[in-house]
Order: C-alpha cells, then structure tokens, then sequence
C-alpha cells in the first residue's frame, strides 16, 4: 500500500465514524466463564505511517480534550450550584435512605453531555448505551448512545433474588443469594430460581419484583431457549427500564436487602461501575451477543446505584464488543465518563417513593 494511501486511511480511521446500529433483540445464551481479549500487537517495527497516525491522534486528543472540557463547562454554567457533601453512600447501610416528599426531576445529561458520549462511542470498539435516572418513582430518564437494549445475562439475578428474600426464604439461602450476586455464581442461581418453584412460576414471581421496583414492562424470561443456559439470564431488558428498576429497587424491602449484597461484589468483577472512583452498588451481567466472532459478537451490561456529588443516581451501562475483556474496558469507560458528566446537581439526595 502507498503511503499516500496509508495516509488517507489514517485519517479516514480518525475522523470518520460508521454509524451505530441498534440491537433490539439478543437471541444468544449466557457463558459465564470470561473471554480473552483477541487482539494482538503487531510485531513490526516503527513506519512512517505509524509516526504520523501517532502524531495524528495525539494532536486530534488534544484538541477533543480542549472542546469536551469548554462544552462541560458551559452545561455547568447553566445549572445551580451543586451541594457538597460527601461522595458516599450512608455508611453501613444496607438500604439507601428513602424520603416521602418527590425531589426535582430535573435532566442528568445535557445535549453537550449526549455530543461528548458519541464522541466516546467512536473511541470504542463496539456499540455502546447508557441509561441514568435519580432515584424513586416515576423519575425521568436520560439516555445516550446507540444501543437501547439486549439480554439482560446475570443482571437478571437481582429480581430472582429479591423474589426468594420476598417469599420469606432469604434465612434458608444467605449462602445463595451471596454467591449469585457478589460472585455471579451460576449454580447458586439456580438454585435460587429452584426455590421459587422454577419456569413460569419462578419468572412470574422475578417479574412481580420487578414491577414493585418501578419496570413496567419487562418479563423474566421463563423458559430455556438454549440447552445449557439459564432461563432467566436470556430475559431481553430495555436500559431504560432497567435504570428504572435501579431507580425503585430502594423502595423496596426485598430490594433493600438484594442492594447490601450488591455493595460486596468479587474484586474480579468489580469493572465498570467498580471501577469509576466513586462508591457504587451493581450487577454485571455477560454473554455471547449478535454475532458471535464479529465486533457485536459480545454483550457486557451493568447495573447499579452510584454516588454522584454526594447524590445517588441510577445507571444502567452497556456495550457490545469481540470479546468480554475489550467490553468491560468498554464498560469501565463508559462508567467513569458518567461519573464525569452526570449532573446530579438537582437529584434529590434520597430516593422519593
């Protein structure tokens, strides 16, 4: 190839970004186990290409840095002075504190905030979506990104837990529900989904959660589409409802108790959300997505409770990718650029139900 040639594609490869496609339906099955990352580093030595490609993109992220950070200065001109206050979520609680009366609703990303989160997008490799929302009922939520919705995976397992500690048996599975949720423990899922009675009645009992939590719409799925695969893990979950079950899951009892263990998530998985430098309660779930082997062929979702300027927001993220290593890279930057750009200045500092 010409370096003429070389040159353009560079360029192309900088400045040019395909659009997104959005995915409305994951028909594929949970792996639990992760992915490695497949991409390698080219072996060869320094071109001329490269130098310039290097030389390139430093000066264009410069240059985007510069924009992003007079674009969010102008949006928090624009808003009220935020309350300070610690970063935290009250210390050893095990339900975030709840309040009668309804705090304002007002918008947690501005159309600078949407512009920065596509620009983000085009650094990543795969489709990307986020869904935030205060917390309590009937909040409105703000969403960015291309990718709206897709199998919920081990997300699930928070409504399945909730339905066994609202049955009444949460004494009889504390080594279960502890498992499934800090350690995204199939087996103890499973056996979870056993106790409320599994198939229709287990997926009826997970979407009753559900619906107390604030998602309207939402269905637990109760049947195994795929040999192999857990039933509820292939339940298809809109981000914007599940930021709204995020949003209620504190004005509920079962969800009180689902939230606690939420707080103690495995250092392995504690990517993402885990990973933003701000306190965060969260589930992650992962599997094969699309396409499997192309760029969409790997779906990596969170969800979670985090503190933003001392204010609790609900979030849900989510990307598609390769592989799971390059999703939650993907995640763990789509987390930190929420907890950069969230403006939490007029969410109520606890939830309103």
């Amino acid at each position: 190839m010409s370096a003429c040639i070389g040159r353009k594609l560079v360029c192309q490869a900088l400045f040019v970004r395909a659009s997104l496609v959005p995915i409305y339906l994951i028909c594929a099955a949970l792996a639990f186990s992760a992915c490695g990352d497949d991409e390698q580093a080219s072996s060869a030595g320094p071109t001329s290409d490269a130098e310039l490609a290097a030389k390139i993109s430093a000066n264009a992220r410069l240059r985007q840095e510069e924009r992003d950070a007079k674009e969010r200065e102008a949006a928090r001109l624009k808003t009220t002075p935020q309350l300070s206050g610690a970063d935290s979520l009250p210390a050893g609680s095990a339900e975030i504190d709840r309040e009668g009366s309804s705090g304002s609703s007002g918008g947690l990303l501005s159309a600078a905030d949407r512009s920065s989160f596509e620009r983000l997008g085009g650094q990543l490799a795969g489709a990307e979506g986020l869904a935030v929302t205060p917390l309590g009922a009937n909040q409105s939520v703000s969403r960015a990104g291309s990718l709206r919705t897709g199998v919920a995976w081990s997300t699930a397992k928070v409504p399945v837990a909730m339905a066994v500690i609202s049955s009444g048996s949460a004494s009889s599975h504390q080594a279960n529900l502890r498992q499934a949720i800090t350690a995204s423990d199939n087996a103890a899922a499973e056996r979870l989904w056993t106790a409320l009675g599994g198939g229709a009645r287990a997926a009826a009992a997970a979407t009753q959660q559900l619906r107390a939590a604030g998602d309207g719409r939402t269905q637990i799925q109760a049947q195994r589409l795929r040999s192999g695969y857990t039933a509820f893990g292939q339940t298809a979950w809109d981000l914007d409802d599940q930021a709204r079950f995020m949003a209620g899951i504190a004005c509920t009892k079962a969800g009180a108790g689902v939230l606690a263990f939420m707080n103690q998530v495995a250092a392995g998985q504690r990517w993402g959300l885990g990973s933003a430098g701000r306190q965060a309660r969260f589930k992650a779930g992962w599997g094969p997505g699309v396409s499997p082997g192309s760029a969409d062929g790997w779906l990596d979702r969170q969800m979670g409770v985090m503190t933003i300027d001392g204010k609790p927001i609900a979030v849900a993220i989510a990307t598609t990718a390769s592989n799971h290593g390059t999703g939650t890279a993907n995640l763990t930057a789509i987390a930190r650029w929420v907890a950069n750009h969230v403006d939490a200045s007029s969410a109520p500092r606890r939830a309103s139900c």
